[in-house]
């Protein structure tokens, strides 16, 4: 079992002389997107009100509506290239009455690559937050192609007050229970899929975390870290860890470290990383600029996005120990995304991106702040070696749509059917 160490909480990002983000090609920004869909058509196509999914499912807004009180679930995750799992709520999406709460149940159900039908799964779940704000259900590739199901929901304790309750479930390809654990993930890695939990004061002090993975789910690597003051975003990967730390300046020309965020201030960011051996390398970003990690990749290097403030926009980038930044191509300016699904070590990336002026989220729509609930996005499909997206086709918001771990297919689940979408190779 691996084990890291980390006492990081004297870390001082080295500014060097040469910026390693400004100068840099940017290579893999398009100017505009095409208003042109690009993209196959879908090989297989499967109805799924036969098989549970209640009507008027994709109805706009039928997700949208109660979702910050309501725990619902609409997802479709490839447990491997042969198998993809889609997942729907049969409960309903809000209460019938002010004083009836909804009790959850999720349908889950497998589809081999041709649309044959290999396995289906009931689940009950807590789906009614009980009037706290909830997030929504979500799903995701678990470690050893397993799906991992997640829960953050709200109960009543046998005192009758509200419980918030975090659970894990990992399911195999024919659904049966693999594991199930009621502890706070904190993420999974991005090549594998193993599971990170982590415990610690968010206000400082050291952290100790578990990697679960492998057959059996087992812990795998073990340490305690210490995050420095100013650490923004940290991400585990297989094999070492990587974050950004951010200085602000709150006198002119003075970068003060602190883990708050201070509206209007300037930052200068580093992206930082450790790997096995305990060693420390880094990479200054240019002013104003911050980032947000994908992920570590097995030779160590790391993914991200960079948001420029000035131009808002935003770049891939992969940077590695000692070299120059690599610019991947990536979404339009008007374009906003993150990597929903990827291949290992990112030959092959996916995103479903808006271009909304005021995007929702659940505490928007708990105080009523108004944003878009319906319409669409875009589904863009991204092969590295490529400039332009070789998928680029409108998407309803209320859709979920993954990338298969080879990347030769995409599976979408809108208009209540599976679909599946042949990619030619590289």
């Amino acid at each position: 079992m691996r084990s890291l160490v980390l006492n990081l909480a004297l870390f001082v990002p080295v500014v060097i002389g040469c910026n390693l983000i400004a100068g840099c090609s940017t290579a893999g920004r398009h100017s505009s997107s095409s208003p042109t869909d690009i993209g196959p058509a879908a090989s297989v196509r499967v109805q799924l009100k036969a098989n549970g999914l209640p009507e008027g499912f994709f109805q706009p807004g039928t997700d949208t509506k109660c979702s910050a009180q309501i725990i619902g679930n609409r997802f479709v995750v490839w447990l491997d290239t042969q198998n993809v799992a889609v997942g729907f709520n049969t409960s309903p999406n809000c209460r019938s009455s002010p004083d009836h709460l909804v009790s959850g149940v999720l349908q889950i159900l497998v589809f081999d690559i041709k649309g044959a039908s290999k396995a289906h799964r009931v689940l009950s779940y807590l789906a009614d937050g009980n009037g706290e704000i909830v997030a929504d259900g979500e799903a995701m590739p678990g470690p050893n192609g397993t799906l991992l199901v997640r829960i953050e929901s709200v109960n009543l304790d046998p005192q009758g007050r509200n419980e918030s309750k975090s659970g894990i479930r990992l399911l195999d390809a024919d659904l049966k229970d693999v594991a199930e654990m009621d502890l706070f993930l904190e993420q999974t890695t991005f090549v594998d899929h193993d599971l990170v939990i982590e415990n610690g004061s968010p206000f400082g002090g050291p952290h100790t975390y578990s990697i679960l993975g492998g057959l059996g789910t087992k812990e795998i690597a073990s340490g305690k870290v210490e995050w420095p003051a100013g650490a923004m975003d940290e991400k585990f990967g297989e094999h070492g860890i990587a974050f950004t730390q951010c200085g602000q300046e709150l006198r002119p020309g003075e970068y003060t470290y602190t883990s708050g965020v201070y509206s209007g201030a300037k930052f200068r960011c580093t992206l930082n990383a450790i790997g096995e051996d305990q060693k420390i390398w880094s990479v200054p970003l240019e002013d104003g600029t911050t980032a947000s990690i994908v992920g570590l990749l097995n030779d160590g290097s790391v993914a991200g996005q960079l948001h420029v403030k000035k131009d808002k926009a935003a770049r891939l980038v992969i940077w590695e120990k000692g070299g120059q930044p690599e610019f991947l191509p990536w979404l339009p300016p008007e374009f906003d995304g993150k990597i929903d699904t990827a291949t290992p070590d990112l030959p092959r990336y996916a995103t479903f991106a808006t271009n909304d002026a005021n995007p929702c989220n659940p505490i928007g729509r708990v105080l009523g702040t108004p944003c878009d609930e319906n319409g669409d996005g875009r589904w863009f499909v991204f092969d590295r070696t490529a400039q332009s997206p070789i998928v680029n086709r409108g998407f309803p918001k209320n859709s979920r749509a993954a990338l298969a771990p080879d990347g030769l297919h995409y599976a979408s689940f809108e208009a209540h059917e599976l679909r599946i979408y042949p990619l030619t190779s590289k």
